[in-house]
């Protein structure tokens, strides 16, 4: 009786296993099979972003945030220690709506979206220029939920850096 005991265990757990790796087997990657209109509508976010700074257009901007958003920033500090450094939504809002002298552009390319239902991912290179003149390139990580069926970017987070930056890309970019 026992031994039939350990005998039904065991193909319990077979039956267990066998469920567990099916289940496993139906879930897609976040990276993966990202239907296309969910891609473009990420994509879209984060370029209405980018079309509010250059238009200065804090209104635009907002469209796309979420109230609570932070910004973050990855680079070294005047004793060269790289560190995160945040910049508050509304210190940002109030720098890139000033009216300028130039237009505040940061160009995207190499864009990489990840997504697992209502939250996802864009990770791009980036150069940022004021009017023609370069400024800084770097990497821009944007983090956004959807709710309502409106895509929000909730996290940034970027690298600056002078060199090496892929100036090339960033003039293609400019051309489109």
């Amino acid at each position: 009786m026992q031994k039939c005991g350990w005998i039904i265990l065991l193909w319990c757990w077979v039956g267990l296993l066998a469920v567990a790796a099916q289940s496993g087997a139906a879930t897609r990657p976040a990276s993966e099979n990202i239907p296309p209109p969910d891609r473009q509508a990420i994509e879209n976010t984060v370029r209405q972003l980018f079309n509010g700074m250059r238009a200065a257009d804090s209104t635009a901007m907002k469209a796309v945030l979420a109230p609570t958003v932070r910004l973050l920033s990855v680079a070294a500090n005047k004793e060269g220690q790289v560190v995160p450094r945040e910049t508050s939504i509304r210190q940002f809002l109030r720098a890139v709506s000033q009216p300028q002298f130039q237009v505040l552009d940061e160009r995207i390319w190499n864009i990489k979206v990840q997504q697992d239902g209502d939250f996802a991912t864009l990770w791009c290179d980036y150069a940022f220029y004021l009017g023609d003149r370069f400024s800084h390139c770097g990497v821009d990580a944007f983090a956004l939920y959807r709710s309502a069926g409106v895509w929000k970017i909730f996290s940034i987070i970027d690298t600056r850096r002078q060199a090496p930056c892929n100036l090339k890309s960033a003039a293609e970019i400019k051309n489109k």
